[in-house]
């Protein structure tokens, strides 16, 4: 009799658990039917690496980051180098400028396979990881004791049964397992705006870059500017976060003619009121030193929130002297990743919830591509940054007005005259009434329990939420593996490590 294994969510997390694991069964006579549900068409690449997300956009890390671990980058890099022409093609159809000009500034290292520098476009490890899949699917297909099948709907319950689980889905249809992996992905931006009444067609509010894709909404965006341009009308676009999400915006944006064809300009608005760092000042850095966090490593016990304490005293040290955070994140990392095994389990899973993504905020790095388009901006005074906390979003007669709280001030502050907004804010975390029914569900009947990180869910050794459901991916934030600590699981290099771990403990349990 074969045991029934279903993954909720087919992004990356699940790309790289299925690729072990389906190798370990085929190395085996266990009888498996593995089940694959997700509700968009992004089987395998996610929405990060598929068509969410477009072919124009590049990784926010370079590649060496971006999959730190050699074997798999070697991987990735020789299939880069297979199918190299192809990939450029597509790249050079879907891109403008500065798709040109990326492939014109990295021809040599490109035309050479020196990857590891560089910050390739996202959709060529969208293809690699759904190609990698696919060969895994087809050698289990072949065997005589797998079975895998593709469902494409949204799980928005399951019911604990006397054998197992029985999954249900929006059109309330159901599927009995005997395990389930939580593989989810991020939960649902936060909402910010809600229309009263219909937005004019010179205006625009995109809540999410990514649904439907961002192609479709860089297109509506388009359009509005073209139209505003016809009637000689400035567009005022505001971006809400500096995060990835919205330097992916306004790189898109900048490169569409329309946009540079009038006097239109950015804003941005964030916690910190400064967009990532992409350029190491290597002379300042050899006057910095971490004070704080060298002092904690003459002391033998020490807490999660004495090492927070240190890491931000020595980037405030690091802001006096003006140095960013592509500069510092190296030597503040190794810096308190050198104290994390002084913490007992209870203070390392403190530091996992409570520091870990908030230091994170405070190093945020992009690429040179990325960077080099707000510097032109600025040069041509098309940029404003905005220091603030996001209030709400009012529709007036012909555009948006912001409201937003000041630290600088202590007091809330206005802007007028806005025509498109991007909300590039991030998720909602696991205790707001948004969340998703099947998160809903899972804590209501007990099969999961939201960790002190609000963004994660609690696992045992075995990575299981509760007996026989497993978790994957961003909602492992929070937790120890392996004693190590993980507050930030949308990293490719995380997910496949952690990934790895989950497929030897499902197979065997199984």
């Amino acid at each position: 009799m074969s045991e029934k294994i279903s993954f909720i969510g087919a992004g990356i997390a699940t790309s790289y658990t299925l690729i072990p694991l389906i190798e370990k069964l085929l190395m085996d006579t266990k009888r498996v039917d593995l089940y694959v549900i997700d509700k968009t068409d992004s089987f395998y690449s996610g929405v990060p690496y598929g068509k969410s997300s477009g072919e124009t956009v590049l990784l926010i890390n370079d590649l060496k980051n971006f999959i730190p671990l050699d074997d798999h980058r070697t991987r990735l890099k020789n299939w880069l180098d297979k199918n190299l022409d192809e990939l450029l093609q597509t790249f050079m159809l879907k891109g403008g400028e500065l798709s040109k000009a990326w492939i014109t500034n990295n021809k040599e290292d490109i035309y050479s396979g020196k990857w590891d520098d560089l910050y390739i476009p996202r959709f060529f490890f969208g293809r690699y990881i759904k190609e990698q899949v696919g060969n895994q699917i087809e050698k289990a297909k072949k065997s005589s004791h797998i079975t895998i099948k593709e469902i494409k709907k949204e799980a928005i319950n399951i019911d604990s049964t006397e054998n197992g689980f029985e999954i249900k889905f929006s059109d309330e249809s159901t599927l009995t397992c005997d395990k389930v992996v939580i593989s989810a992905g991020s939960l649902p931006n936060k909402k910010l705006f809600e229309a009263n009444k219909k937005i004019a067609s010179s205006l625009k509010y995109v809540n999410n870059l990514y649904q439907p894709t961002i192609d479709e909404n860089i297109i509506d965006i388009v359009d509005v500017i073209t139209l505003r341009n016809k009637k000689k009308l400035i567009t005022n676009i505001l971006v809400l976060g500096a995060n990835a999400s919205g330097l992916e915006a306004i790189y898109r944006i900048f490169d569409q003619q329309s946009f540079k064809d009038s006097q239109n300009s950015f804003t941005c608005l964030s916690t910190h009121g400064t967009m990532p760092d992409g350029k190491i000042n290597h002379d300042k850095l050899t006057a910095f030193n971490t004070l704080n966090l060298d002092k904690l490593k003459k002391l033998e016990n020490i807490t999660a929130d004495q090492i927070a304490e240190a890491v931000n005293k020595d980037l405030d040290l690091a802001e006096g002297l003006k140095l960013g955070a592509a500069s510092t994140v190296g030597i503040i990392s190794k810096g308190f990743g050198s104290l994390l095994p002084k913490l007992n389990k209870e203070q390392l899973i403190k530091f996992a919830c409570n520091h870990g993504n908030q230091i994170g905020r405070r190093q945020r790095c992009a690429g040179a591509h990325y960077l080099s388009v707000v510097n032109r901006l600025v040069e041509e005074a098309k940029f404003a940054q905005i220091k603030g906390r996001f209030e709400n979003l009012k529709l007036q007669d012909d555009s948006f007005k912001l409201n937003y709280y000041s630290p600088e001030v202590n007091a809330s502050k206005s802007l007028e005259n806005f025509h498109v907004v991007i909300n590039c804010l991030g998720s909602i975390n696991l205790e707001s009434e948004y969340i998703p029914e099947l998160f809903k569900n899972l804590f209501d009947k007990k099969l999961a329990f939201i960790n002190d990180s609000k963004i994660g869910l609690k696992i045992d050794d075995q990575l299981q939420a509760s007996k026989n459901v497993y978790v994957a991916g961003p909602m492992l934030a929070g937790n120890l593996i392996e004693d190590r600590a993980l507050w930030h699981l949308e990293h490719c290099g995380r997910i496949i490590w952690s990934s790895d771990i989950l497929a030897n403990k499902i197979f065997e349990n199984i």
